[in-house]
C-alpha cells in the first residue's frame, strides 16, 4: 500500500514503511475486496477504444468487433451456467413436492459438443423405475435393486421425514434396517451415479446404456456423420504430424548427432601420378590443425581441414621393407588462440607398398630352352631404376628412353642356368625376377654362335659353331653347303640352313666322338617372307571364309596365307601371346575370326586392321590364323 506520509509503495502486510518508518494503515482493502489503489485507477472500466484514419485525414473511434464477440460469448457462458443451476433448483423443487419423472431421464444438457456444457448433478438424476413398470415387464429381467453406500441410512422413526430424504424431499435414501417393498426399485446397470464419478455422467453413456439394456429387436443406434468426421480430422491430422516429424524433425536431430560425432575421413587418391591418401579433420572455420608427423598444418574451412599425403613419404627411408602394406599413425592438433596443442583423435590407416614394375621380353617365359653360349635377356624397368642381376649392378644398362634393359647372359652346358633379377625404383619396394635358361650338359661341346638369329624373311641362314677337334657333326635339318675342313683342326664349321615352312623352323646339329656321348643341339628360327612376298599369295578371308572350314586340313598344311581386310577386334582373349576375335562381315553378318598376333603391332578393341596370316587351324568353330602383318585401317 502507498504510505501517507512519503508517498512510497509498501506491501500491504506491512505495519510500518519500509522507507521512513510510519505506521501504516490498515484500511489496505476497500469496500468488496477491492484494494484501495485500484479504485483510484481512472480506466478501470474503461472499454478499448480504436481510433481509425482514411486516407483523407478523418478520425474515427470505433471498437474492437472481436471485444465484443469475446464479450458475448463470455456472457453466453455465463447465462447457460446460471440456466443449468436454475434447472437444477427447479428439479429439485418438483422432487419436494413429488413431481419427479419415473422411469425416463430428464435431458438438461444440449446434444451439441460445447465447451460451456455442464453435466447434471448425479445425485438428481437417478433413474428410478417404477413398480407399475416392473408388473408389466418392461424393465430388463436383470434389473435388481441397487443401494449404494452412499443411499444407505439409519434413522428413527422419531426424527421428521424431512431431515431423513433430504435433497428436497426426495425418496432417495433407503433405510436398510426397515425395507420397504413399495421403495422404488433402481436398475443397477442404468444407475451410472453408483459406477461413474458425475465429471463422466454424459448423455451420450447413459444413453448407450438404455439402449444396449432395451428389447433385443431395436436396432443399434447409428454413428453420427459429425463423429465421423471428427474422427477423420483427428486421424489426418495426426497423419501429418507424424509426416513432418519423420521429414523434418527426426533428419535435424540426426544432423546434429552427425555433428557432434563428426570423425576424421581417410581417402585414398592420386597426387602427381602416385599413390595418395586424403585426410579430411572436422573443426570450427578458421582452426589451426597441425599434424605432428608431418610438420605441417591447414587452416580449417567449411568445417574440414584438408591433408594430402603421399604414401611414398612413410617408407622413403627403409632400405629393405619387404611388406606390401604399412600402417600409418597419424596425430593432429589442434592451435589454440593462445598457442597451446589441443590434441585430437588419433587417425590410423593402411597404405600399398607398390613393386618395383619389371616386365620380361625376351625369352617369352622365365624359363627358356637355349643352344648357345649367349643368350640376349631383355627386361624393362622405370627409369632411374637399380637393377642388379646376380648380386652385379647393372644400373648403368637401364635405358633412359622406356627403361630398357638388354643382358648377353653366359650360359653354360650344365643344365638350369639361374639369373636373378633385382629392382628397386623410386617410391616402390625391392622387386625380384629370376630367369632360368636350360642347356643340355655336353660331353662333347658343340657352340653355336652368338650372332645366330631367330627370325628370318629369306628362306635361308648361314651359321656357323665349333666344337671338339676331330669330332664329327652332322646337320639333321635341311641345309646346304656343309664347310666342315676346319672341323679336325679347331672343330669349327658352317652351312647353310634353309627354311620350308612359314612359322617356326627347327635348326638340328648333333656332334659324335669316339667314347663319348653323342651332343644334339635344337635352334629355333621363325622363317616369315617379307611383306610383298607374303602378300602376293594372300586370299580373302571374307569370300574364302566357307571354302576354309570345308578345306581345313588342306589349307593347314599348304600355310595357305588370307587377308582379313578391315578386320574390327571384337574382343581380346589372351595378352601373351596375344588372340583375339575379329569381325571380317558386317554387323549384321558377322563373320568372326579367331586370330594369333605375330605381327610387331598390339591390337585393340574396337580398332580396324588389316590383318595378313596363315591358316593354322579351328578355334571355337571359327577360323584360326597366325597374324604375321598388320596395318591399321579407318573404319
Amino acid at each position: 500500500m502507498k504510505c501517507p506520509n512519503c508517498g512510497k509503495w509498501n506491501q500491504a502486510s506491512l505495519p510500518h514503511c519500509i522507507y521512513c518508518g510510519q505506521e501504516l494503515p490498515n484500511d489496505a482493502y476497500g469496500p468488496e475486496g477491492v484494494p484501495a489503489w485500484q479504485l483510484e485507477l481512472e480506466d478501470k472500466d474503461r472499454k478499448s477504444s480504436y481510433v481509425r484514419v482514411d486516407e483523407s485525414g478523418q478520425e474515427e473511434t470505433t471498437s474492437d468487433p472481436r471485444d465484443t464477440l469475446a464479450s458475448e460469448m463470455a456472457d453466453l457462458k455465463t447465462r447457460k451456467i446460471m440456466g443449468e443451476q436454475k434447472q437444477r433448483m427447479l428439479r429439485q423443487e418438483a422432487a419436494r413436492r413429488g413431481m419427479a419423472p419415473s422411469g425416463r431421464s430428464v435431458r438438461t444438457t444440449s446434444n451439441r459438443g460445447t465447451f460451456f456444457s455442464a453435466y447434471d448433478d448425479p445425485d438428481t438424476a437417478l433413474r428410478p423405475v417404477a413398480p407399475e413398470l416392473v408388473e408389466e415387464g418392461d424393465v430388463a429381467p436383470d434389473a435388481k435393486r441397487v443401494i449404494p453406500v452412499k443411499y444407505r441410512t439409519t434413522y428413527s422413526s422419531a426424527q421428521p421425514e424431512d431431515e431423513v430424504y433430504g435433497y428436497g424431499n426426495t425418496r432417495r435414501i433407503v433405510n436398510i434396517q426397515h425395507p420397504d417393498e413399495s421403495e422404488t426399485v433402481y436398475d443397477g446397470y442404468h444407475d451410472t451415479s453408483a459406477y461413474l464419478p458425475s465429471f463422466a455422467n454424459q448423455d451420450e453413456y447413459e444413453n448407450s446404456m438404455r439402449l444396449k439394456n432395451a428389447a433385443l429387436s431395436r436396432k443399434p443406434r447409428r454413428h453420427s456423420g459429425r463423429r465421423i468426421l471428427r474422427l477423420a480430422v483427428l486421424l489426418g491430422m495426426l497423419g501429418v504430424a507424424g509426416w513432418l516429424a519423420v521429414t523434418f524433425l527426426v533428419p535435424m536431430l540426426t544432423a546434429d548427432q552427425n555433428v557432434d560425432e563428426r570423425t576424421a575421413v581417410v581417402i585414398p587418391t592420386i597426387r602427381d601420378d602416385m599413390a595418395a591418401h586424403t585426410v579430411t579433420i572436422p573443426g570450427e572455420d578458421g582452426q589451426r590443425i597441425t599434424i605432428r608427423e608431418l610438420r605441417t598444418s591447414a587452416i580449417v574451412t567449411g568445417g574440414f581441414a584438408t591433408f594430402d599425403i603421399l604414401d611414398h613419404i612413410w617408407y622413403d627411408n627403409y632400405e629393405d621393407y619387404l611388406q606390401d602394406t604399412m600402417t600409418v599413425t597419424l596425430t593432429p592438433y589442434v592451435i589454440t588462440d593462445s598457442g597451446k596443442q589441443q590434441p585430437l583423435e588419433p587417425i590410423h590407416y593402411e597404405i600399398d607398398i607398390p613393386l618395383s614394375p619389371i616386365e620380361l621380353s625376351t625369352p617369352d617365359s622365365p624359363y627358356q630352352v637355349v643352344s648357345t653360349a649367349l643368350y640376349n635377356i631383355v627386361f624393362y624397368v622405370r627409369e632411374g631404376s637399380t637393377v642388379t642381376i646376380n648380386g652385379e649392378d647393372y644400373s648403368d644398362l637401364v635405358n633412359t628412353e622406356g627403361g630398357k634393359v638388354s643382358y648377353n647372359a653366359t650360359v653354360q652346358p650344365i643344365g638350369e642356368n639361374n639369373f636373378e633379377i633385382r629392382v628397386r625404383s623410386q617410391y616402390c619396394r625391392e622387386n625380384t625376377l629370376t630367369v632360368t635358361l636350360y642347356r643340355e650338359k655336353q660331353e662333347i661341346p658343340l657352340d653355336l654362335a652368338s650372332d645366330i638369329g631367330s627370325t628370318n624373311d629369306d628362306g635361308f641362314m648361314t651359321v656357323r659353331g665349333t666344337t671338339l677337334p676331330g669330332a664329327v657333326v652332322k646337320v639333321l635339318s635341311p641345309y646346304t653347303d656343309l664347310d666342315i675342313t676346319d672341323t679336325a683342326v679347331n672343330g669349327s664349321f658352317s652351312f647353310v640352313a634353309t627354311f620350308d615352312k612359314i612359322g617356326v623352323n627347327t635348326i638340328v646339329i648333333t656332334a659324335d666322338y669316339p667314347g663319348k656321348a653323342t651332343t644334339r643341339v635344337e635352334h629355333n628360327v621363325t622363317y616369315v617372307p617379307n611383306v610383298d612376298i607374303y602378300s602376293r599369295k594372300a586370299w580373302s578371308m571374307k569370300d574364302m571364309y566357307t571354302n576354309y572350314m570345308d578345306n581345313l586340313s588342306t589349307r593347314v598344311a599348304n600355310q595357305q596365307i588370307y587377308i582379313c581386310q578391315k578386320a574390327i577386334v571384337t574382343s581380346i582373349e589372351t595378352t601373351k601371346p596375344q588372340r583375339a576375335f575379329v569381325n571380317v562381315g558386317t554387323e549384321e553378318s558377322p563373320m568372326l575370326v579367331y586370330v594369333e598376333n605375330g605381327s610387331r603391332t598390339t591390337w585393340e578393341v574396337g580398332k580396324c586392321y588389316d590383318l595378313y596370316g596363315d591358316a593354322y587351324g579351328m578355334y571355337d568353330s571359327k577360323p584360326w590364323l597366325i597374324v604375321r602383318y598388320t596395318y591399321e585401317k579407318d573404319p
